[in-house]
């Protein structure tokens, strides 16, 4: 090209220089130019609470231990979480830029969360789909990056630190609290999701619950469960909006990028919905959205069969958690162990749908083909099974004989233990190791605690111990070896007197009034002290109500 034409050329690609830009001090958190945020210094409160407290059922979020610190955010402000939350109005979705992430902890974070976080966070119910809506965001959307990172680090944190001890500390993480990395960006992400600039309020929408979701997931692994149920239940009233807000305005749906937009939301919905159904896993007075929707009304006729995994893995999460508010409110109702009766209608009515959901189940995989031979389905129909199988126990088990009903489903508690054998298995083939893993949701921890305490033959118990102990695993607040250390003492009270290395040889050795009927524990953490579990519990047909220390 001549001189002139050289320069014109060089003049059009410096154009975009002319423009002055605005002066700003240099951040050290990322790029400035992308993320548009303001250099506000984080202000950060220590505030007292405690781990979480178990009941005979599951394991309760609550307060109590001033020793464990836990961090928020002065930031998250009642009213701007209000309109976070509520009101928002369907629309398109913008166009998105991917944004380039700089430094090299932010770089590493991200490839983290990539390859190892995304894995884990769903790995018994795993979507190829879900895993791409939730890179495309975390790369695209700087809140839901920062949310990403914070998940991030305090997730390698877990895995990492003291990793060659295998009796860890579940809850406390040792090191996280040194580090503040996780807890940066966990602010950075609440300051951008607060101070988002967009008339989009779709785009507003689905942000908001996916940062819900990896909220939720960072303070579980946290030990924060208190906040983490706080996000999760934001999360869960923001999708009913939702819900009711594509009813009335169908109208905004009408074109090719509006469906891509409904596609997005039902995927992010469903991964709340999900985690709010189990919730009832580890809170007694958690009562799941809708659960008392006419669920068997939608379901396919008399011979029929379910379509795909997803509608029978829903369906059962809303047995399941019907099941739990059955025996949880007993629970509620007789804390102390004098069990008031179950309405028989109730328990039927449930147990008849659970048997309704077998034989839906049962005909899919007749209908769909050799799902038992497939390596991507088999693993789920064994996850699928196994809860079925634990939720019809424990509601059928429910009778007049207390403690002594569980003795007659033997064979259905030695089936589950098997069954979780092999999801056991398959959990340790997908993590590539022994190294303790964390998913946010309910897989056997809750079930192996359920066998461990209720059924009294003393093999399956011990298979129950085994499979706890092998690998250390995170679903949600549950950790199996707190809940490991929880059956090994229920098997020493209920088997006492037995010298070392024995053990009883039948069920019947054990007496109604030897047997505990309801258990709670706290997971207590002091820096000053070892961890250790506060249990409280009670016997079978006795007054009173015992405490003990356990060192974990």
């Amino acid at each position: 090209m001549g001189k002139s034409e050289n320069e014109n050329t060089k003049t059009a690609n410096q154009a975009w220089r002319k423009k002055p830009r605005k002066f700003a001090p240099k951040s050290r958190l990322g790029c400035r130019t992308c993320d548009g945020y303001s250099e506000t210094p984080l202000d950060f409160k220590t505030e007292v609470e405690s781990s979480h407290f178990i009941n005979e059922n599951a394991s309760r979020a609550e307060s109590r231990d001033s020793s464990h610190p836990r961090i928020t955010i002065s930031a998250y402000q009642p009213e701007q979480c209000h309109a976070i939350y509520h009101g928002l109005s369907l629309q398109n979705i913008g166009p998105f830029m991917i944004l380039p992430v700089t430094g090299s902890a932010q770089i590493e974070a991200m490839s983290f969360f990539e390859y190892i976080s995304i894995k884990h966070l769903n790995e018994y119910h795993p979507s190829e789909s879900w895993r791409k809506t939730l890179m495309f965001f975390s790369q695209t959307v700087p809140a839901v990056r920062y949310a990403s990172i914070a998940l991030a680090l305090i997730h390698r944190n877990y895995l990492y630190c003291d990793s060659s001890d295998r009796v860890r500390q579940p809850q406390c993480l040792k090191g996280w609290r040194l580090d503040k990395a996780p807890l940066l960006y966990y602010n950075r992400a609440i300051q951008l999701l607060l101070n988002q600039e967009t008339s989009d309020g779709t785009e507003i929408t689905a942000i908001t619950l996916l940062v819900c979701y990896l909220f939720t997931c960072f303070d579980h692994l946290a030990g924060n469960s208190v906040q983490a149920m706080k996000h999760l239940r934001g999360g869960v009233e923001l999708s009913r909006n939702i819900n009711k807000a594509t009813l009335n305005n169908n109208s905004a749906y009408d074109d090719a990028e509006s469906s891509g937009v409904r596609t997005l939301i039902r995927q992010v919905t469903r991964q709340i919905r999900r985690l709010d159904m189990q919730a009832v896993m580890f809170l007694v007075d958690w009562t799941p959205a809708d659960i008392q929707e006419t669920l068997m009304s939608r379901l396919p006729p008399s011979g029929g069969a379910f379509k795909s995994f997803d509608q029978a893995t829903d369906h059962l999460q809303i047995l399941i958690a019907r099941v739990m508010r059955l025996r949880n409110t007993e629970q509620q109702l007789s804390p102390l162990g004098k069990m008031p009766p179950l309405p028989s209608s109730l328990k039927d009515i449930v147990l008849g749908q659970l048997e309704t959901w077998l034989s839906l189940f049962e005909n899919m995989l007749q209908q769909g083909g050799p799902y038992d031979t497939d390596s991507q389905t088999y693993p789920i129909i064994t996850l699928l099974r196994l809860q079925h199988t634990v939720a019809w126990t424990f509601l059928s088990s429910y009778g007049p004989g207390k403690e002594m009903e569980y003795d007659k489903f033997l064979p259905q508690f030695q089936q589950c233990v098997a069954l979780a054998g092999d999801v056991a298995a398959t959990h340790e083939r997908y993590s590539g190791s022994l190294k303790a893993t964390f998913t946010p949701e309910i897989g056997i921890v809750p079930v192996l605690y359920i066998i461990g305490v209720k059924c009294r033959h003393p093999v399956v118990r011990r298979e129950v111990l085994s499979i706890l102990r092998r690998q250390s695993i995170r679903e949600a607040v549950w950790d199996s070896i707190s809940t490991a250390r929880v059956v090994e003492r229920v098997i020493e009270i209920e088997e006492g007197g037995s010298e070392e290395g024995g053990m009883i040889q039948n069920m019947e050795q054990i007496a109604m009034w030897q047997r505990i009927e309801a258990l709670s524990w706290i997971y207590v953490f002091s820096e000053q002290s070892a961890a250790r579990l506060d249990i409280t519990y009670t016997f079978c047909a006795r007054e009173g109500t015992h405490t003990e220390a356990l060192t974990i």
